[in-house]
């Protein structure tokens, strides 16, 4: 599984959505000038979500959640955010939901308990890490169907593509591995050790770098791109679950534990870690600001500068995955 939430035993959180500082419910319609927060509501097998959070980053109301079946996990949004793409876990399917209705437009059959999708630059493949059976099932967008299934290691939990589309880069869980596959003849590389339990990786920007978080060893492991060399590893002081950054932004941001913290991608500096107030599952840049997915059913703002919590949304479930985008009709 992609995030902490479905890794590791925890107590489903149940909530009724709703929005606004302090956890205060109402739902309303997502103003059309707001970004957006998408969030996979995830949870434990024994009582599973199906839902997407859909919420405003700038007043903190929660639309209707888009219902995209059994226990849903890693999301992506398609060039002009007119369509999102969700791994839905318990049904072996990628699902695409057109933003503007709630609606799912299509879907397709990958592998078994598909966990993370990235979108290739042009937004023409989306390569699906299926943790299940150990592959990366690549799909075409233009008419939804498997273009080939590419094995991996063991438990690929997260995927990303350079940003000149000639890798992908998955993080394969249960072998500790790195695994690249060529793009776009799909061969598969030698795996690159890089401790155990990597649950999240994210490319820097110039991609130069690919930022693995080391779950059980509380570290971020900067391996250099192309030549896939792991370097030192970043002491975080938490288990890290994700890593986001803006385009072209200085820092990246790591969640874990009950924090978030900023890493300095040129010098390789960890700043000091902010506390979200619960489990910190997932996190999602803005300019000045975060987005956190709380293991507690919520989602927070964190203020970059002050390091406060500026908005907390209650939306249920364990939210494991987000995404921001700009807003669309509702």
């Amino acid at each position: 599984m992609r995030r902490r939430g479905r890794l590791l035993a925890s107590s489903l959180v149940l909530a009724v959505a709703a929005a606004g500082l302090a956890g205060c419910s109402h739902e309303s319609l997502v103003p059309s000038s707001s970004q957006i927060v998408y969030a996979t509501l995830g949870s434990i097998d024994a009582n599973p979500s199906n839902k997407v959070a859909v919420v405003s980053s700038a007043s903190g109301a929660t639309a209707k959640p888009f219902t995209v079946g059994t226990l849903p996990s890693g999301l992506v949004l398609e060039p002009g955010a007119g369509h999102l793409l969700v791994t839905v876990k318990a049904e072996n399917s990628l699902v695409e939901v057109d933003t503007s209705t709630g609606k799912i437009s299509r879907h397709v059959t990958v592998g078994l308990e598909p966990d993370a999708v990235a979108l290739t630059p042009d937004g023409s493949l989306a390569l699906v890490a299926d943790f299940g059976d150990a592959t990366l099932t690549v799909v075409r967008i233009s008419n939804f169907s498997v273009v080939t299934r590419v094995p991996v290691g063991r438990q690929p939990v997260s995927v990303a593509i350079t940003p000149d589309a000639k890798s992908a880069l998955v993080a394969c869980y249960q072998d500790g591995t790195l695994n690249p596959v060529a793009l776009p003849s799909f061969v598969p590389g030698p795996p690159v050790p890089v401790g155990p339990a990597p649950l999240d990786v994210h490319i820097t920007s110039d991609g130069r770098t690919a930022l693995v978080a080391g779950f059980q060893t509380s570290t971020v492991i900067p391996v250099a791109l192309p030549s896939l060399r792991p370097e030192v590893p970043l002491a975080m002081g938490f288990n890290p679950t994700d890593i986001d950054s803006l385009a072209n932004a200085p820092i990246a941001w790591v969640s874990g534990g009950n924090a978030i913290a900023p890493i300095t991608v040129a010098t390789r500096a960890v700043g000091p870690a902010i506390d979200i107030g619960g489990p910190a599952e997932c996190v999602a840049a803005l300019p000045g600001a975060e987005w956190v997915c709380r293991g507690d059913g919520s989602l927070v703002e964190i203020d970059a500068t002050s390091g406060k919590i500026v908005k907390r949304v209650n939306v249920g479930g364990i939210p494991s995955h987000a995404v921001i985008s700009p807003a669309v009709p509702l």
